[in-house]
C-alpha cells in the first residue's frame, strides 16, 4: 500500500513539474519583457525608433481618438511587446540577463558605441560609392533616374 501511495505521489509530481515548465507563467513572461525593456533601453533603442518613426513620417496626431490608435500601433510600449515575442524566440531569460550585463560593462557600452559610429561610417561609404557612380555613369553618357524625394 505505502508503495501504491508512493508511485501517485511521484506521478502526481511529475506531472506538475512538467506542466509547470511546459507553461510559462504570466510573472515570467511579464519578468521576460522587463529584461528585455532594460536590454533595448541599454541599448537605445528607443532613440532609434523614434528616429525611425520621425523619417517614416509617422508622428502622434492631435485628435484623442486617434491619438489613443496610434499608441496601440506606435507607442514605444506596443514596440517593446512586439521585440519581446521576437526575443522570446531567440534568446532565454539568461541570455538577455548575460546581454544586460554585456552591455553594461565597458566592453558592451563601447561596442555600441562602435556599432554607431560603423554604421555611420559605412553609411558614408555608401553615399560616397552612390555619388561616384552617379558622377561616373553621368560622363560615360548614361542617364542615372533619381528617385524623387518628397518632403
Amino acid at each position: 500500500m505505502h508503495f501504491i501511495r508512493s508511485t501517485v505521489f511521484i506521478i502526481a509530481l511529475f506531472c506538475t513539474i512538467g506542466i509547470s515548465q511546459g507553461k510559462p507563467n504570466n510573472s515570467s513572461l511579464n519578468s521576460f519583457k522587463d529584461y528585455v525593456k532594460d536590454l533595448l533601453n541599454i541599448m537605445g533603442v528607443e532613440n532609434e525608433y523614434t528616429r525611425f518613426l520621425s523619417y517614416m513620417k509617422v508622428y502622434p496626431p492631435e485628435d484623442v481618438k486617434m491619438r489613443a490608435l496610434y499608441n496601440e500601433f506606435f507607442s514605444f510600449d506596443a514596440y517593446i511587446s512586439d521585440l519581446t515575442q521576437i526575443y522570446a524566440k531567440y534568446y532565454t531569460i539568461d541570455d538577455i540577463i548575460k546581454l544586460i550585463r554585456f552591455y553594461s560593462s565597458l566592453l558592451g557600452k563601447k561596442t555600441l558605441q562602435m556599432n554607431h559610429e560603423l554604421h555611420k561610417k559605412m553609411e558614408d561609404i555608401m553615399l560616397n560609392k552612390i555619388s561616384d557612380y552617379i558622377l561616373t555613369s553621368t560622363e560615360q553618357g548614361f542617364d542615372v533616374l533619381l528617385p524623387e524625394i518628397s518632403k
